[in-house]
């Protein structure tokens, strides 16, 4: 179930988007619209601790604690370390206000790769990675000036990641 509130969150994110909501923004929608060179997204919103942030890491370390042991049990190690990136991306989101938030494409990327290891879920698996890299690359590249073919990668690892979750979701209910 985190998993499907995750992908509705990040829904509802493009929503808070066009209807100017701050609080219903996750970061990678403000650095889409950072990018996208939307106004009233400024690279200062990264500088708040948003409750969907939170609640999207927790969600996050929630869904990828759901395949524990993981994808082939020789992979102990890295399903924890998968688990362990939203949920110490939150520690550091409060303590910095401003980092940790990457521990959710740090985490899929990861889990997405035990999958396509495994050979359990590949297409699951190059969907997962394809979203978190695409994020990843957005979210480091955001400078704060808007760069529409960066809004393009991060709108796709946006929808990528939405997808990824809806998938994962259905994966661990079945």
């Amino acid at each position: 179930m985190a998993a499907i509130l995750a992908a509705a969150m990040l829904l509802a994110g493009i929503a808070g988007l066009v209807t100017r909501s701050p609080r219903g923004r996750p970061w990678l929608t403000v650095l889409f619209g950072i990018n996208a060179g939307y106004g009233e997204v400024s690279p200062d919103t990264l500088r708040t601790v948003q409750p969907v942030d939170v609640l999207l890491l927790v969600l996050a370390g929630v869904t990828y604690s759901g395949f524990w042991p993981g994808p082939g049990a020789g992979h102990l190690a890295w399903i924890v370390l998968a688990i362990a990136q939203p949920v110490l991306g939150i520690a550091i989101l409060l303590v910095t206000r401003l980092w940790g938030r990457s521990g959710l494409m740090g985490g899929a990327l990861v889990l997405s790769f035990l999958m396509l290891i495994d050979d359990t879920w590949t297409a699951a698996g190059w969907l997962g990675v394809t979203a978190s890299v695409l994020l990843l690359v957005g979210d480091f590249a955001t400078t704060g000036a808007p760069r529409r073919p960066l809004a393009w990668v991060l709108a796709a690892g946006y929808a990528a990641l939405t997808l990824w979750f809806g998938w994962i979701g259905g994966i661990l209910l079945t």
